[in-house]
């Protein structure tokens, strides 16, 4: 007999998460496909209905989509999947779709993380009057906010694009990294350095720096051969690191943020220990006039392994009871 359940589905540029919710709030049939195998989101959604799901009737689609969430079509920013808010109706039979910004996702899934799925870099002292931000880097670099509301209680996401402004290049040495990338990027965007593919155009631009040759590589292999102790991909993980935390502060600034500011993404989960944080520390204060302020915000890694899943399972649980 089938058991009422919610697919859960976290899309990102490279992979696309599924996991259906039962009726006991149980996050369960966890599968991941790559998006560049799959032709179409909705293929692949029907694939795991299909393959995953037969030992329940689904009543409600949570998704959270990598891509500004302003209608019921929504364009992936980082691949050419679409997601139809209308086409996933026809094919599952129920109103009950919910369509969100993936790291809107993720900035709900804030109220709900436990102690034990978080890494503090830096105490600080949290302020529950104030927004907490998260940022993550993965195939881009995605940012999302959670804002109390004091008279009413209980949160409010907001949804943001701000791994797409420009990059503001701290000293000389970043000036000459972003010139010679905007030869082939023309506007270095914060997710063009903050992200996978930004570890490779960091590779490129410190082999420029230096004349040297770079290698065809991935992000994969910028971190290997940093523990294999190449020096200059030890620089790039440096720069990573360092221009993380110029933007962590821009951003902590813009928000006020003493709520504190997380981090979480795959290229943080692969670097894992190589992820300098004392490095990412030392620019997040650089701020003569707001260090002290800076210096207060309780930074945090977030170790859950799709944190957009727990914020998907907060939204059903809050309109439907589920």
């Amino acid at each position: 007999m089938q058991q009422n359940g919610s697919i859960l589905a976290d899309i990102g540029g490279t992979n696309a998460r599924f996991a259906v919710l039962d009726e006991a709030g149980e996050i369960k049939q966890v599968k991941i496909y790559s998006v560049r195998e799959n032709p179409t989101f909705i293929g692949a959604l029907l694939n795991f209905r299909d393959t995953q799901c037969q030992d329940y009737k689904i009543v409600a689609l949570a998704l959270a989509v990598a891509g500004p969430v302003l209608g019921d079509i929504v364009p992936f920013t980082n691949s050419d999947w679409v997601c139809d808010r209308q086409e996933i109706i026809k094919a599952f039979g129920t109103e009950t779709v919910f369509i969100l910004n993936d790291f809107e996702a993720v900035a709900v899934a804030l109220v709900d993380l436990k102690p034990d799925n978080l890494q503090i870099i830096q105490a600080g002292k949290k302020s529950d009057r104030h927004p907490m931000v998260i940022m993550g880097a993965g195939t881009g670099l995605g940012v999302g906010a959670l804002k109390p509301i004091l008279r009413a209680g209980g949160f409010e996401a907001i949804t943001t694009e701000a791994g797409h402004t420009r990059y503001a290049p701290a000293n000389e040495r970043e000036r000459n990294m972003i010139r010679f990338l905007s030869r082939s990027l023309n506007f270095v965007r914060a997710e063009d350095l903050i992200s996978g593919p930004g570890l490779v155009n960091l590779y490129q631009a410190n082999c420029h720096l230096v004349s040297e040759k770079p290698k065809p590589c991935v992000p994969a292999d910028v971190v290997q051969w940093a523990r294999e102790g190449d020096n200059l991909c030890h620089q790039v993980l440096d720069d990573f690191a360092a221009i993380f935390g110029s933007f962590a502060s821009q951003m902590a600034l813009s928000y006020n943020a003493i709520g504190g500011i997380y981090l979480t993404g795959g290229v943080l989960e692969k670097m894992d220990t190589e992820f300098d944080q004392k490095r990412f520390l030392e620019r997040f204060a650089t701020n003569p006039t707001m260090a002290d302020l800076l210096n207060r915000i309780p930074v945090l890694r977030v170790k859950s392994d799709i944190p957009a899943f727990a914020g998907l399972r907060v939204v059903l649980k809050e309109t439907m009871g589920l």
